[in-house]
């Protein structure tokens, strides 16, 4: 798993859970001063300096949709990486790109998200879809 570091509403049960584990287990890494540069390259998977904030992003998320949550996170001692390695960002586009071809609960979460929030027209140029398959996902994921 990585951080997709994309709106949490957007991501299914299984990578909204699986985001928050990462973040948790990364955690670990960074109190026993792991290398993480397998995680920075060649793509960017994870957020050093972002991971408190995500966390609670992530949290509050799994709390909306009813979800237990009992795991308080707490930023540790990040001075041993460069500032390279701590500043580093997540291509939050090419994630939304690489949910939506992979996992389609996330594409039919992201595609009612954005049919509600962005212009018809834009959403057509994105991905030709039919309006109704979108008012259709509108409906099942409650997006208002």
């Amino acid at each position: 798993m990585r951080m997709w570091m994309i709106n949490p509403k957007w991501l299914c049960r299984k990578h909204l859970l699986g985001e928050h584990s990462e973040i948790h287990k990364h955690r670990r890494n960074f109190v026993k001063r792991h290398s993480i540069a397998g995680r920075l390259s060649p793509v960017v998977q994870i957020e050093p300096a972002s991971m408190e904030r995500r966390h609670d992003e992530l949290s509050a998320e799994m709390l909306e949709r009813g979800y237990n949550h009992q795991s308080p996170y707490e930023l540790p001692d990040l001075s041993y990486l460069s500032e390279e390695q701590l500043n580093a960002r997540v291509d939050v586009e090419q994630s939304r790109v690489d949910l939506c071809e992979r996992c389609e609960e996330c594409r039919e979460r992201i595609l009612a998200y954005l049919f509600v929030q962005v212009p018809e027209r834009y959403i057509g140029e994105i991905r030709p879809v039919e309006r109704q398959y979108l008012d259709e996902l509108v409906k099942k994921w409650g997006v208002s």
